[in-house]
């Protein structure tokens, strides 16, 4: 009882210590290259469709398995405008989270999500480009450790550049109404062959 308290405080100040961090004039977002979880090279900007990032680890007790739930809802919900996205999860944990490892867990979820790896110094880079906060909490305990970390979603368009970011806690019918309007606005907007 008094673990899970002290971690919901926790989270409570990451999202808060984001939120006053964080500067309007700030550029949030940008190209990147990682490996994925098949060992190949994924560049952010070689893609030209619209893409879902999130940031987290395998190990989370709640939030990432929650928001990849989320995610694979959408895709589902969204039938033949998923093929439009490319749904990414980026692990801040790249110590534990090889990409076999990866693989397996993230096609639990939904075999379209792109698992990315890299080194410290690469996760570290990207994160910062994305304003996501993470620290490692007992990480003396080799294998026992957990991650705290912002936990939001960011959808961008085709261009690469963030369209909105959902905040821990927005409803999935908000998730899921926005993201399905902007991609139908898209269909529509498109030159007929």
């Amino acid at each position: 009882m008094k673990i899970n308290i002290l971690n919901k405080l926790a989270r409570f100040f990451l999202i808060f210590g984001f939120l006053l961090a964080y500067n309007a004039n700030a550029e949030i977002g940008g190209d990147f290259t990682l490996k994925d979880y098949n060992n190949n090279k994924y560049n952010l900007y070689s893609s030209s469709k619209e893409k879902i990032i999130f940031f987290g680890f395998l190990n989370c007790p709640d939030i990432c398995p929650a928001t990849l739930s989320e995610v694979s809802n959408l895709l589902k919900k969204l039938r033949g405008l998923s093929k439009r996205i490319d749904p990414i999860f980026i692990t801040v944990d790249p110590e534990r989270d090889k990409p076999d490892l990866m693989k397996n867990y993230l096609s639990f979820f939904d075999e379209r999500i792109i698992g990315l790896t890299g080194s410290q110094d690469q996760i570290e880079k990207v994160a910062n480009q994305y304003h996501v906060y993470y620290s490692y909490q007992d990480k003396g305990k080799k294998d026992n450790y957990t991650v705290n970390h912002t936990a939001n979603i960011y959808f961008l368009n085709k261009d690469n550049k963030i369209e909105k970011i959902f905040i821990p806690g927005t409803p999935f019918s908000e998730f899921y109404k926005y993201v399905n309007r902007y991609l139908m606005k898209e269909v529509k907007n498109l030159p007929l062959k």
